[in-house]
């Protein structure tokens, strides 16, 4: 089984999203460490749900975190990536690999969100943008985050349904998508059978091979 693009699933926090997507061989799979939020998740939390899982790798999201929130529990956690949404922090983590995230919910001037994406893009795996409140853009704010997909390596984490997955795939420049796990019902996030059907539509048919 494979997906007909680079998936990653944010703010997984229970064992069935978190075996489905592994299921659906998902290549990221991302974990709220940022202590500040309501959807932390512990250190024992975190093994008991990568226990299950095998194959792909993992993202400790650690959104607005300092330095020092992030260095006194980064090691206490098995992971291949360190996400955050501040770029002053990339520097500070030479040996990790990088995702820099975008709320676009906060997002105001495209222009002086280009200029960060210039200086930082040498440091990160790739770019992240998500709406934290799951606000459906119109299309000329998608088309901004579009059109930097042909410079830089977007993973697009909004705007995202089963009916429009496979376009974004085919006729646009992006790496791949993101999208958000959890099994409470608060913005943002795709209850269990949306999130199924995105994936479901981006399966490769081993039928036709």
């Amino acid at each position: 089984m494979a997906l007909k693009t680079f998936v990653k699933i944010s703010e997984v926090n229970n064992l069935s999203d978190a075996r489905y997507c592994a299921g659906m061989t998902v290549n990221l799979m991302g974990f709220n460490l940022n202590k500040d939020s309501d959807y932390f998740v512990s250190p024992e939390n975190f093994m008991e749900l990568t226990g299950w899982v095998s194959g792909l790798e993992f993202v400790g999201e650690f959104g607005h975190s300092t330095e020092e929130a992030i260095k006194s529990i980064i090691d206490e956690y098995e992971i291949h990536y360190l996400q955050t949404d501040n770029p002053a922090i990339l520097p500070l983590f030479p040996d990790r690999k990088k995702i820099l995230r975008f709320d676009m919910d906060k997002i105001s001037d495209a222009a002086e969100v280009k200029q960060t994406m210039e200086q930082t893009a040498n440091q990160v795996e790739f770019f992240l943008f998500e709406s934290d409140n799951g606000i459906v853009y119109k299309d000329n704010v998608l088309d901004q985050v579009l059109d930097l997909a042909k410079s830089f390596r977007v993973v697009l984490g909004f705007n995202i349904t089963d009916a429009n997955v496979m376009n974004y795939v085919n006729n646009t420049s992006i790496t791949g998508i993101s999208l958000k796990g959890g099994d409470e019902i608060r913005p943002g996030y795709k209850d269990f059978d949306e999130l199924a059907d995105i994936l479901e539509t981006l399966e490769i048919d081993d039928t036709l091979e």
